[in-house]
């Protein structure tokens, strides 16, 4: 609740304030010059005010006046039921506060360090005074509201024993001046004391106020009033509207009776005339104000003449027009709590006082509790997984992870570390979970409330079987607003599948986007197999044939119903479901209208027994799961499909149509073009990793350039490019680039995909791989079969040196150490007199992390030698050869860790 206060209400409010109170100034410098104008337009001027206090949002426009000031608006955008995704960012634990604001995509990080914040730096107010503003106006905000309600029924007392005199007209003995009471049934109530002929005027001026609404109105500004009880400019507009609407009415009686009247009504209606009542603070019971300055406009008012009231009625809806506008072009937004995704960050590491942690006791760790304090914090990480953009009315949605450590004044050998807690050169994570996923709103003015933050755990929480993190923010903001879309993930209980009837099981479902319709298929045992847009079928991976098929036609449903259902059997009242059975196999087939054609989605399961089956497959599951799944097909205008890579990868039959990957260093000229893609062990499996993927289409600002080295896919009439810094792909058809992002879950799955690729195709064509060993020949000179041998693996080896920088391939040091085998071993009885066994030991330095992985074998670990020429990071692995001597001179061959 104080979240939501402080961080999203009140901070929308106080832009509504400040906006309303830039246009009361403006509607006041009009009224003055509307001075001489019937009051008629004066009072309609306070209507783009009552607009402003209450409505949250406003148009945009070419003519507006808050444009002209650089004045706040919020704009509030369309909700839509599909998630345009944008390219995660890596936030290095080296960072700092943004500074400058991209409104789309996020900032590139600074270089600066977010340094270790230690508590005698930090400063000693914790109080949240947003929290405490954001309170103090919801006090006075019901303060209002609650003393509004006291005096209606004090007032109400007050009217007791009143007497009808004639339709909705009561006269009433302890009031002293009339006034109009009630919203639905409004009630005019005079004083008894009042004469025949005075009761005439007052009559008349009462009943053009219910005519006219006035009643209804003064309800609304009063409620404006209480919202923004704090802006001295609100209370001004209240005071001068109330007054403008009296001389509206008086204006409107003396024109109707004619300016022989206008002493009797000053002298008779305006008398009884005090205002106490509005001041009251009844807004349901509002009586007459301001006497003087309503008879001294009543005996100045003479009949407008034409011109003057034309002129006055276009000054009124320019100004009208220009006040309740927004600018063009402008996309509003509010302020929020934080002005980056690292102040955030920086917050919560200075919030962090004290810890409670596990101690040792005898080297054991116990469930003994103890505090510390907190000398020292630091960031661990801070990750963006993604945005999300065209859900959160306000902004961006945007998804982090983060994570911090600590340092405390207790001794390290009595911390015990428990689950997922660790410790790294004397910082503390004692958390133990994993980190935090956050869901922040990024505002237009690139700014941040956090909306969500809670420990990671094992990520199922916040994030279970999503594809994406976009998927999983879309997923939570719709639960936690209660919008009315459908979620990506959803669980069914299935109940009474057993063979006893007795058993259930949950079934967690993913949505499946169609071309203006979806459907829920489960996230196990289900693949599909054809994904046409008229043609879509899943189909069990259990092998049992069942399946669902959803086909689209252009017929209408009432001519497709009479044609395709021949022959079978009514399901149900609906008629638009029929069932058939044949040769073991059960069809159901449920018709969809849709706005030009119709959907037939088919059922199909087999007869048979549950022995040895998965229960989501026995004869009594099948049909259950798969009439939800037929059940949950829903057309929405609002579906669009995700682009699959079949229609993006045109015109390649895997391992045969030529390729082409071309390495783009960042700063760099571009490498050498490769075009013997399929020509390495895992090309078609690469290909076949794009293949799967489906694509989401966004835009990215020119402003934005590509981060990292780039690899480009080349095919028959296209190219796509990934970027390591970025998850989008560029997809280029000849018609201009478009930006793709894969429904993945792995950060630069494309680029993973095409760089992997890349460095094998470059390896094999350097000759590096252990099946290539027989392009070596190493000159007979007379060497012993040791200096051969060492000669052979440092010429492989030093291939390594050769890939390109960032492969996974790119060592840069190898040394390569040969020594004898022994002379025991059976195997090498039979070996030929020519053919000689070695050991090698290989010392390498890889360039980066995929390096090192790559080359991890059962025997890979860190250098422990002494040789002081191997730098720094250095590793080492150990092979078992033959060195063979031959005519043309020596051959090697690695054959592995073992003989």
């Amino acid at each position: 609740m104080t979240a939501f206060l402080s961080q999203t209400l009140f901070p929308t409010l106080l832009n509504m304030s400040l906006t309303a109170g830039i246009v009361i100034l403006c509607v006041i410098a009009a009224r003055l010059a509307l001075k001489r104008a019937p009051k008629v337009f004066s009072y309609a001027l306070w209507a783009v005010v009552l607009f402003r206090l209450l409505c949250p949002v406003s148009l945009p426009s070419g003519i507006s006046l808050l444009g002209a000031l650089d004045a706040p608006a919020r704009q509030a955008s369309p909700v839509v039921s599909t998630v345009t995704y944008v390219q995660p960012q890596r936030q290095p634990e080296a960072i700092q506060p943004q500074t400058e604001q991209v409104p789309v995509e996020p900032q590139t990080p600074a270089s600066d360090s977010l340094a270790p914040v230690v508590p005698e730096q930090q400063a000693t107010s914790t109080v949240d005074w947003a929290a405490v503003a954001a309170w103090v106006w919801l006090a006075g905000v019901l303060g209002m509201a609650g003393y509004s309600i006291f005096a209606l029924l004090r007032l109400r007392r007050r009217l007791v024993g009143s007497l009808r005199l004639r339709d909705n007209i009561y006269l009433a003995d302890h009031i002293s001046t009339p006034f109009v009471l009630g919203l639905v049934r409004p009630r005019i109530y005079l004083p008894s004391t009042l004469t025949q002929g005075e009761m005439g005027y007052i009559i008349r001026h009462e009943r053009y106020h219910i005519r006219h609404g006035d009643h209804v109105v003064k309800v609304l500004a009063f409620a404006g009033l209480c919202l923004h009880w704090f802006n001295p400019l609100v209370w001004a507009a209240f005071i001068l509207a109330g007054k403008d609407m009296e001389m509206r009415c008086d204006e409107a009686v003396v024109r109707q009776l004619g300016e022989r009247v206008k002493a009797d009504y000053s002298a008779s209606l305006l008398a009884l005339a005090t205002g106490r009542l509005t001041i009251a603070g009844t807004p349901l019971a509002f009586g007459e104000g301001d006497p003087k300055g309503r008879i001294r406009n009543l005996l100045r008012w003479k009949r407008p003449r034409v011109w003057l009231s034309m002129v006055a009625g276009v000054a009124c809806v320019a100004v009208i027009a220009a006040c309740a506008s927004n600018p063009a072009g402008q996309n509003t937004g509010g302020s929020g709590q934080y002005q980056s995704v690292e102040d955030f960050a920086q917050q919560t590491l200075d919030s962090v006082k004290e810890v409670t942690y596990y101690k040792f006791s005898n080297g054991t760790a116990t469930t003994e509790e103890a505090t510390a304090q907190v000398t020292s914090t630091k960031l661990a990480w801070l990750d963006k997984q993604g945005e999300l953009e065209g859900l959160a009315p306000e902004g961006t949605l945007e998804a982090w992870t983060f994570n911090y450590l600590v340092q405390i004044d207790a001794p390290a050998e009595d911390i015990a570390l428990v689950g997922g807690m660790y410790e790294e050169d004397g910082w503390f994570d004692l958390e133990g979970q994993g980190g935090h996923n956050i869901v922040a709103l990024r505002y237009p003015d690139g700014s941040y409330n956090v909306l969500y933050d809670q420990p990671v755990n094992d990520n199922l929480d916040f994030y279970g079987y999503h594809n994406s993190y976009e998927e999983a923010i879309y997923d939570w903001y719709v639960a936690e607003k209660g919008l009315d879309l459908p979620p990506y993930v959803e669980e069914w209980s299935v109940l009474d599948l057993g063979p006893s009837g007795e058993e259930n099981i949950n079934i967690p479902v993913h949505r499946y986007d169609g071309d203006g319709w979806y459907l829920y298929i489960p996230v196990v045992a289900w693949k599909q197999t054809s994904a046409d847009p008229v043609h879509s079928v899943w189909v069990s991976e259990y092998d049992t044939g069942s399946a669902i098929t959803v086909d689209y036609t252009k017929t209408n449903l009432a001519d497709y119903l009479a044609g395709d259902t021949r022959g079978m059997t009514p399901a149900g009242d609906s008629g638009r479901v029929f069932e058939a059975q044949g040769d073991g196999w059960n069809y159901r087939y449920y018709y969809v209208e849709g706005a030009e054609g119709c959907w037939r989605i088919t059922i199909q399961w087999q007869d048979g027994g549950t022995d040895g089956q998965p229960l989501t497959i026995t004869a009594v599951a099948a049909p259950k799961v798969l009439a939800l799944m037929a059940e949950s097909f829903t057309p929405d205008s609002r579906i669009t499909p995700a682009q699959t890579s079949a229609s993006l990868l045109s015109g390649v039959t895997c391992g045969e149509t030529p390729l082409t990957l071309t390495l783009l260093p960042e700063g760099g000229q571009a490498g050498e073009a490769l075009k013997d893609c399929w020509n390495t062990d895992n090309g078609e499996g690469y290909y076949s990793g794009l293949a799967d993927l489906t694509w989401r289409k966004y835009s990215t600002p020119a402003q934005e350039a590509p981060k990292g080295d780039g690899v480009t896919l080349a095919g028959p009439g296209w190219t796509l490019t990934a970027y390591a810094g970025l998850s989008a792909a560029a997809y280029d058809d000849g018609s201009g680039v478009i930006w793709l992002n894969p429904d993945s879950v792995e950060e630069r799955e494309v680029y993973r995909i095409l760089r992997g690729w890349y460095d094998e195709v470059e390896f094999q064509a350097l000759g590096g791989n252990y099946d290539q060993q027989d392009q070596i020949v190493i000159p007979n000179t007379g060497q012993d079969y040791l200096a051969a041998a060492k000669a052979h693996c440092t010429a492989l080896e030093e291939r390594h040196l050769q890939a390109s920088s960032g492969s996974s391939f790119c060592w840069t040091y190898v040394q390569c150490i040969v020594s004898p085998a022994e002379d025991d071993i059976p195997a090498f009885e039979d070996l030929p007199d020519n053919v000689y066994p070695f050991y090698l030991t290989t010392i390498f330095v890889p360039e980066n992390e995929d390096a090192l992985n790559h080359s991890m074998a059962g025997n890979t670990g860190e250098y422990t030698g002494n040789d002081p020429s191997v730098p720094k990071g250095a590793y080492e692995y150990g092979r078992c050869g033959f060195i063979t001597l031959e005519t043309d001179g020596w051959h090697g061959n690695l054959v592995g860790t073992g003989w």
